[in-house]
């Protein structure tokens, strides 16, 4: 599957007005390259209680293989990584995979790249969803739309820069004949 991506505008608080759709948003820096065939994710887990942290990394690392094969097989993931808060208050997600400018099928879009993940690894976010403070219902392979709907909640949608705009994996791994 090859997703075709864009990210979504930050959704406005509650009670403000609309933003102008000229003005970039918070986090757009100017680094997004036009028509680029990569996006980002950045997935923010809060978790219940920060002293969960030790926890949590140690059960990513033990399902670490699973996520690496999983990664490999899908062809459209640059990278991921799994990164804790300073604080260790949560735990960022965070993604480049393949996709394009065209905001008009995101949704559509991103929640085929989703249902890929809980398809291969719903297992994985299941163990990773028990340490977060209101995450969906599990396991996430019985409830994919539950954890669609939360993961797009917390996303926040920043701009990416590619050294490579027009590469994608599949690209990159032809050049290198490692598919």
């Amino acid at each position: 599957m090859h997703p075709r991506m864009h990210r979504r505008p930050m959704p406005a608080p509650a009670g403000a007005t609309a933003p102008d759709p000229s003005e970039p948003s918070r986090f757009d820096l100017g680094l997004q390259v036009e028509s680029q065939v990569q996006c980002g994710l950045f997935l923010v887990l809060p978790l219940k209680t920060p002293a969960q942290m030790m926890a949590l990394l140690q059960t990513i690392k033990s399902v670490a293989p699973t996520v690496h094969a999983a990664l490999r097989d899908l062809h459209y993931v640059h990278f991921a990584r799994f990164v804790p808060a300073p604080d260790g208050s949560a735990l960022y997600v965070v993604t480049e995979f393949d996709g394009d400018a065209d905001p008009a099928g995101y949704d559509e879009a991103m929640q085929s790249y989703l249902m890929d993940f809980v398809v291969t690894l719903g297992p994985v976010f299941d163990a990773m969803l028990d340490f977060v403070a209101g995450a969906p219902r599990l396991p996430v392979q019985q409830y994919p739309r539950d954890f669609i709907r939360f993961v797009m909640r917390n996303n926040m949608p920043i701009p990416v820069w590619s050294a490579l705009p027009d590469a994608t994996v599949i690209d990159l791994l032809f050049s290198r004949r490692v598919l």
